[in-house]
């Protein structure tokens, strides 16, 4: 991916997290709100889509812009396998609703927004790291 364009043409900061039992590799793309985790053989694991976090994601490269309304990605992406309501945590804060959207593969995991049900965040996640 690193290789591919418009990727290999971002800045990026790579970075370590080895005190755990399996390590992670985290690529920052801090001017177009994409992050990479991989594993410790560079295998990416998990991709996070930014709206609004180092400088939000293009959204010309997605089906589903930030805009759009918690209806429309249901829309879009058909009725999720699994959904959350808007949490306030004492120590994490508050978050956004979720819906998560399972398929072959991989699972795509939209939050949204704490004062409106438009996208803050998509991950897209190996299947086999979905619990």
């Amino acid at each position: 991916m690193l290789e591919a364009y418009p990727f290999k043409l971002w800045p990026v900061e790579k970075s370590f997290e080895d005190d755990l039992p399996e390590p992670i590799i985290h690529y920052i793309f801090p001017q177009h709100g994409l992050e990479l985790r991989c594993d410790s053989h560079d295998n990416v694991s998990t991709i996070f889509l930014y709206s609004d976090e180092f400088n939000g994601f293009d959204e010309s490269l997605l089906d589903a812009p930030f805009s759009s309304n918690r209806k429309k990605v249901i829309e879009l992406l058909g009725a999720p396998s699994k959904s959350g309501g808007k949490i306030s945590d004492p120590i994490l804060g508050e978050y956004g609703a979720w819906d998560r959207f399972a398929r072959l593969g991989h699972t795509i995991h939209v939050e949204y927004r704490v004062d409106t049900d438009r996208i803050k965040k998509i991950t897209l996640i190996r299947a086999d790291l979905v619990r």
